[in-house]
């Protein structure tokens, strides 16, 4: 009986390994996908961190909306609209038209002009929603064109598009520790 086990725990790990061993040499016979165009992988990027933002709007709890750890850090709300608010500012930028919602000077909109979970959800969702429709519109050669960044220097359009991401990607982590902070896990960690 102790043999029969033996062979069986033998064969199956011949048929693992020998598995694990074929999948391997399968793929490195294959020659890779080609790359996307590189306003397809921007895209990617922009819809990947906008559809989290998104989904954190949607979901946390709105009596929770006003929630900050330290007296002198932004809101829940406010993360957001920041985040939202800075898009609209570079994607006015790079389309060279004025996208989207008045919310006044800068990238720090007011609560009082956007008082509910509501307010907050469509603008964090028309400010993805307008992005990515610029990035489709322009293409590859909208990435190499130029807009004014930041202070008094022109930054090539995908550079733009690059620091909005990792802006959102920060905030989307700042909004993280909130949702700890409450005991609720976030909707791209419950998958």
């Amino acid at each position: 009986m102790k043999r029969f086990w033996l062979v069986l725990f033998a064969f199956t790990l011949l048929a693992v390994g020998g598995t694990s061993v074929y999948g391997r040499g399968q793929s490195q016979d294959q020659a890779p996908s080609p790359a996307r165009s590189r306003s397809d992988e921007m895209l990617d990027r922009w819809n990947d961190i906008g559809n989290k933002l998104i989904a954190m709007a949607q979901d946390f709890p709105e009596d929770k909306y006003d929630f900050k750890l330290q007296k002198d850090e932004r809101t829940f709300a406010l993360n957001l609209l920041h985040a939202a608010a800075l898009d609209f500012v570079l994607i006015r930028r790079i389309a060279g038209s004025n996208l989207g919602p008045d919310f006044g000077e800068g990238d720090n909109p007011s609560r009082y002009a956007f008082k509910t979970k509501a307010d907050v959800v469509k603008f964090v969702q028309e400010a993805v929603e307008d992005g990515a429709k610029v990035i489709q519109q322009q293409g590859d050669a909208g990435l190499d064109k130029t807009s004014k960044g930041f202070g008094n220097r022109l930054a090539h359009n995908s550079y733009l598009w690059m620091f909005a991401i990792e802006h959102s990607g920060e905030h989307y982590g700042q909004l993280v520790v909130y949702y700890r902070a409450n005991n609720l896990v976030p909707p791209d960690s419950r998958r």
